[in-house]
């Protein structure tokens, strides 16, 4: 019995975790605009073992159907579902096959890569898809104020003021990764 309410005690204190651990990470995310390790990941495309819906399918094949017929995937996604989705049913009344390996798949979804450039002028969050570069945010530290240029395509542009004090930031897309380039009054800085 004391074994029982220890492994109890235990579980909910690592399910209570890990939901307090999302809930933060969620939060940060928002605060921050960037995002966790788990979404700039590509995503998975396919299952492992047969398709959910396949016992709800008849199991003798129609005369008018093909011989099997292509399962859509679904795209994972971030809350557990104990069915699937109405849409994930096939179309035919026929037995379902899974793909297998080497049956074409729909091109992976073009990678986004975010950073963010922090000086002593405040702060500017670029995101790139491909040589696509769009300004996700920007804030001037105290005593800064900042004008908004470009706010996407090949380049972004941010200027920050203070006085007679000006510092330009300009982010372009280098193989898909942001990089900042900062001039301040006379000097320039590259910064990857």
């Amino acid at each position: 019995m004391w074994t029982l309410a220890v492994s109890l005690w235990v579980a909910i204190v690592i399910v209570g975790s890990a939901v307090t651990w999302l809930a933060i990470d969620r939060a940060g995310q928002q605060v921050t605009g960037r995002p966790s390790a788990s979404e700039t990941k590509p995503p998975v495309v396919g299952t492992l073992g047969p398709a959910p819906v396949a016992s709800a399918l008849p199991s003798t094949p129609s005369p008018s159907s093909p011989a099997h017929t292509r399962t859509p995937t679904a795209r994972p996604s971030r809350t557990p579902s104990s069915t699937a989705p109405p849409s994930a049913r096939p179309t035919g009344s026929g037995p379902t096959k899974q793909a297998s390996p080497s049956t074409k798949t729909a091109a992976p979804a073009q990678r986004i890569e975010t950073r963010t450039w922090t000086g002593s002028a405040g702060f500017v969050t670029v995101s790139c898809t491909g040589s696509l570069a769009t300004l996700k945010g920007a804030s001037p530290a105290d005593g800064w104020s900042y004008e908004r240029g470009d706010d996407s395509g090949d380049s972004v542009e941010v200027k920050f003021t203070n006085g007679g004090t000006e510092v330009q930031v300009h982010a372009t897309c280098v193989g898909g990764t942001p990089q900042f380039h900062v001039e301040s009054g006379s000097s320039a800085d590259e910064v990857g």
